[in-house]
């Protein structure tokens, strides 16, 4: 601004007075226009390009944040991500582990329960097999009795004779002993 009114003083003087009102020029009003563009030039600096300025520097400042908020929120997410795919595994990991041990368990439980069914089975032929003994020995004596109740009424036929009752006892069991030693 210095060299505008310098260049006004030298325009204004006595040499060159002459040459600025050939031009039309005239050096007041040059310089009140110089004030006048000055003051203009402050006004709208201070309330215009001023606010101007500092609402564009809030909106970078704004801008410069929420790009910084995008990269640190890209930034996190990325290790959620990670942590996720991290949590995920070793769920899959528990989730195996788990169904080895319900594997193991069912193979546990269907060898006990083929091993009782066995023993039951076991049990049950070894109790059939008595049984079956047993019914076998009871009929061996009840067809021993029949036998020798027959041989004493055959014998008694054939002696021609009535047998009291307690020589069929004695005869019958002396018949019963007797099969019974040939076996």
């Amino acid at each position: 601004m210095l060299e505008i009114f310098t260049f006004l003083a030298a325009a204004v003087s006595d040499e060159n007075v002459g040459l600025v009102r050939e031009f039309g020029i005239d050096p007041k009003m040059i310089a009140v226009q110089i004030v006048n563009f000055g003051i203009v030039a402050y006004l709208l600096w201070r309330f215009a390009f001023k606010p101007v300025l500092s609402t564009m520097d809030d909106r970078q400042r704004k801008i410069s944040e929420g790009l910084k908020f995008a990269e640190d929120a890209k930034r996190e997410l990325a290790e959620t991500e990670k942590r996720q795919v991290l949590v995920l595994r070793e769920a899959n990991t528990q989730a195996q582990e788990i169904l080895q041990v319900a594997r193991d368990s069912a193979q546990q439980f269907e060898d006990k329960m083929k091993a009782e069914a066995l023993s039951q089975i076991e049990d049950m032929r070894r109790r059939a097999k008595e049984a079956n003994e047993h019914e076998r020995q009871r009929m061996v004596g009840e067809a021993k009795k029949e036998i020798a109740r027959l041989v004493v009424i055959t014998s008694g036929k054939v002696l021609q004779r009535e047998l009291t009752d307690g020589d069929k006892e004695r005869l019958s069991a002396k018949a019963a002993e007797e099969i019974a030693r040939r076996k």
